[in-house]
């Protein structure tokens, strides 16, 4: 063995093997393994993060049942107990149970009381609300952020005339995994218009 690898050495043959030409090559292939590994690893950390950051993506609400006559469940906004416990957690409710309300009934007006100046209304309000409603409303959480907003995790069920859905899930019923944003308008709050990819709705 000892003979063979000398002789390798003296012909030349090891000397091949280990010339940049060949160990560069190798390196960065070893290397371009590493980094997609490790780009998995942390794709997986960010998207196991973001949806924490909204909840359950599932079909059930986290703490409701889902309703087995197919509809949207009470219109009526619950607190979760780490909600509840946040200050501001009443003024955050009604505005909420105001926000619905004004879905449910088709009230354009008082819909646009809860934005905040300046919020996109979607055009098409009215058709929508025609046959949709809005139930099974649970806040999560109400988080402080910068420049005195609040994040408010909340999950809630539609039903709908499926031409009115959303184009991507023409679907009668859905669950919706939102994180609101809730700024301060003088002394009201407002929700402001969604942050990208802030809302997660699925079938169920």
């Amino acid at each position: 063995m000892l003979g063979r690898l000398r002789d390798g050495v003296r012909d030349g043959a090891l000397r091949d093997r280990l010339r940049p030409g060949v160990l560069v090559p190798v390196a960065l292939g070893v290397v371009l393994v590493l980094l997609v590994v490790a780009g998995a690893l942390l794709g997986e950390r960010a998207a196991t993060v973001g949806r924490a950051s909204v909840g359950d993506t599932g079909p059930v609400l986290v703490g409701v049942e889902l309703p087995a006559d197919g509809s949207a469940g009470p219109p009526t906004v619950t607190l979760s107990g780490s909600a509840a416990a946040h200050p501001r957690s009443a003024a955050v409710r009604d505005l909420l149970q105001r926000w619905v309300d004004a879905r449910n009934t088709g009230d354009l007006a008082a819909y646009r009381a809860t934005l905040a100046p300046g919020t996109r209304i979607d055009p098409a309000f009215a058709e929508t609300a025609r046959t949709q409603r809005v139930g099974s409303v649970v806040v999560r959480r109400i988080d402080p952020v910068a420049g005195g907003e609040l994040v408010v995790p909340l999950g809630y069920v539609t039903t709908q005339d499926p031409a009115v859905a959303p184009a991507d899930v023409r679907v009668p019923r859905l669950c919706w995994q939102v994180s609101a944003v809730i700024a301060q308008d003088g002394d009201e709050p407002r929700l402001v218009d969604p942050r990208p990819g802030s809302q997660l709705r699925t079938p169920c």
